[in-house]
């Protein structure tokens, strides 16, 4: 017999879970309200329990830091020391030829080779640290992935792990060591100085270039890299009284390299050739470095004239050298010529002949000249102040030197009257005031290309009448080594020099990243940055023979 439960136990299932009444459902399908209550809990009974649910799995937490582990080198003073240092990436091949010329110059300079790692395309959730990395096997004698203190004033940041395809592989490491020299391993070659105080070193944030062969994804920012990809390590110099000298190793495609005189190739250190040129830091002749002068060019700035005492250009020979802000145009620069105060200090200081300092800045030229290398004057924007004190009335009323611009202006009308449109009166001026013919000039905005790289910009003028700047040179088709912001800086392709004048000049207050640098370029086309420290050095002299600075 067939039973109630067994009639309406489906109708209702289904009309409880429409959400209907126990009312309702007797209603619908013609049984008590009670019926439909015993009906519903007799299907609650005999509805079998659930399996229990699993345990949910526990979220997996990407690898995290929380303190960064330091060493302190405490290397004592007294002596010379010598680290070579570049990167590599994890799985993927070293470059052979270059890591063995890499070890040749560390045995020949008794140098530490050390090598920072980088890690590239991991995912979310996998180690990062750059220590657990696979290395090419040739790598492991030198692989350092800690964060070394070398000196007090030096930090090697081994564990950076900067992205190879980071545009700026020094972005946001400039503080790392608190204003202390900083270096980064990283694929890309770059170098900043790091904003200080007046009367303070320099002090300089760098990476390194690599030792590892391309390899990248094949997305933009992956080709990006490969074009900025480069060869190369740093050559870092420990003084005896630990003054720090930093310069770049880079190596062409077969891994060979020069550093000043010597040439690495095949695993053995040769003499190296001439170089191919240097652009000198700014001159600026009316505040010309003593220090500097007699060590880059053997000048005696006080007695202007040259002495005998080894010095950077007699020493590395370029074929080319550049000389920018050749004058200094302080006793009638456009900047002070209205302030009473500046004009009494010039005064003070000696001469307001414009003309002498025209003479002198030509006198400069014509004696760092050398019968083996072309000497080239670029027209810079100091130089061309004198243009625009020509163009200034009341040079006229200026009594120590109106018959100057007098005559330098009837130069020019004289000029222009017989349709030269392209005369230049700061050339006019120092030719008149005896620059040597085989000097060649440069005018502003004007080329002079060493190998690949332009060399006759000054760094004031940018594209379409804009002021010029090292980020702005980037998007230049060649590559550029300038000068004017007195300050060094390589990004990508652009080289700037520091400055071969004081880093005080009395107008520039407050904190300042100026350095004096120069910029050398070697037959191969790579080229390097000379940091100097105030005394002249460009690099360890603790323990070398082959150059000795006078006293």
């Amino acid at each position: 017999m067939t039973t109630t439960y067994e009639i309406h136990a489906e109708s209702v299932r289904t009309l409880r879970s429409e959400g209907l009444s126990f009312a309702k459902i007797s209603a619908r399908i013609g049984i008590s309200a009670t019926q439909a209550r015993r009906i519903a809990d007799r299907l609650i009974e005999e509805t079998p329990a659930s399996e229990p649910e699993a345990p949910a799995k526990e979220k997996k937490k990407p690898i995290r830091i929380s303190k960064v582990h330091e060493v302190f080198a405490d290397l004592p003073r007294g002596q010379v020391y010598r680290f070579i240092l570049t990167s590599a990436q994890d799985d993927t091949p070293v470059h052979q030829p270059f890591l063995d010329n890499l070890i040749a110059y560390a045995d020949h300079l008794g140098a530490q080779l050390g090598v920072g790692g980088f890690t590239y395309q991991l995912g979310l959730f996998e180690d990062h640290a750059v220590a657990t990395g696979v290395y090419d096997a040739a790598l492991s004698p030198y692989l350092d992935f800690d964060r070394v203190h070398l000196t007090e004033d030096l930090l090697w940041i081994g564990d950076a792990n900067v992205l190879p395809t980071t545009a700026n592989p020094l972005a946001g490491w400039t503080t790392a060591n608190r204003g202390q020299h900083v270096i980064v391993p990283h694929a890309r070659v770059a170098l900043e100085s790091i904003p200080r105080m007046q009367g303070q070193p320099p002090r300089y944030a760098i990476s390194t270039g690599t030792v590892t062969r391309p390899s990248y994804t094949p997305r933009a920012s992956g080709r990006k890299a490969l074009f900025h990809h480069t060869y190369g390590a740093l050559l870092l110099e420990i003084d005896v009284d630990g003054e720090i000298f930093p310069r770049h190793l880079l190596a062409d495609d077969d891994g060979n390299f020069q550093d000043l005189c010597n040439l690495v190739r095949g695993g053995v250190v040769y003499s190296g050739p001439r170089l191919a040129s240097i652009t000198w830091g700014d001159i600026h002749h009316e505040q010309l470095n003593p220090a500097i002068a007699r060590t880059s060019f053997g000048y005696d700035r006080s007695k202007k004239e040259n002495v005998d005492v080894d010095n950077i250009l007699d020493w590395l020979q370029p074929e080319t050298q550049f000389a920018h802000d050749t004058g200094d145009f302080r006793r009638r620069n456009h900047h002070g010529i209205k302030d009473p105060h500046q004009r009494a200090m010039v005064r003070s200081a000696g001469s307001e002949s414009v003309e002498e300092e025209v003479r002198e800045a030509a006198h400069f030229i014509n004696s760092i000249s050398r019968p083996w290398c072309k000497t080239v004057m670029v027209e810079s924007n100091h130089d061309a102040a004198l243009a625009k004190w020509l163009k200034d009335f009341d040079g006229a009323l200026d009594a120590h030197n109106a018959y100057y611009w007098h005559g330098l202006n009837a130069a020019w009308h004289e000029q222009i009257r017989d349709g030269n449109l392209g005369f230049n009166v700061v050339e006019y001026a120092m030719r008149k005031a005896g620059l040597s013919d085989d000097v060649d000039f440069v005018p502003s905005g004007g080329s002079y290309v060493v190998g690949d790289v332009e060399c006759g910009l000054h760094g004031d003028l940018g594209v379409g009448g804009s002021r010029g700047t090292p980020q702005q040179y980037r998007r230049l088709g060649p590559k550029t080594s300038s000068g004017h912001t007195h300050t060094p800086k390589i990004v990508e392709g652009v080289y700037v020099a520091g400055v071969a004048a004081n880093l005080d000049q009395g107008y520039n207050k407050g904190p300042t990243t100026w350095a004096h640098a120069h910029i050398i370029q070697y037959q191969s086309g790579k080229r390097t940055l000379l940091l100097m420290s105030a005394d002249g050095r460009f690099k360890a002299m603790g323990d070398v023979e082959e150059f000795r600075m006078a006293a």
